[in-house]
């Protein structure tokens, strides 16, 4: 009787599962990698916190950046019971900008809806968020 031979079978089997497996892990994180999954989706400085504003806004900040620029989450607050945006400068990032700050006061400037456009309503220095 030799038993080495009958446990062959089994172990290919094993093997054959084991593989199985790690194909199944491989084509499951090439599948999320492409999809986007993983670290660095939600950059912080994103130019798409800027991009969903409204145009009066957008042409407003395209008037103190000298090109590509890119802001954080807490950039822009609307305040739909005032109709109001307040933009707050020390979180946006570009060419160009400068005076948004004065020692631990940063620029902070609001827009108000009137009609169909956003007016430049205020500028204040406030205490800065960072």
């Amino acid at each position: 009787m030799n038993l080495g031979l009958q446990c062959v079978p089994t172990v290919r089997g094993a093997a054959r599962s084991a593989l199985l497996g790690c194909c199944l892990m491989i084509c499951s994180a090439i599948e999320a990698n492409s999809r986007g999954g993983g670290a660095g989706k939600d950059d912080p400085w994103d130019a798409h916190h800027i991009d969903g504003l409204p145009a009066d806004i957008r042409q407003y900040i395209a008037t103190i950046c000298k090109g590509p620029s890119a802001a954080q989450h807490d950039f822009a607050t609307y305040a739909p019971q005032e109709k109001r945006w307040r933009i707050n400068l020390e979180y946006l990032r570009c060419n160009g900008l400068s005076n948004y700050r004065h020692d631990n006061q940063c620029l902070d400037v609001d827009f108000v809806e009137i009609g169909s456009h956003f007016r430049l309503a205020r500028k204040q220095y406030r205490d800065c968020g960072f």
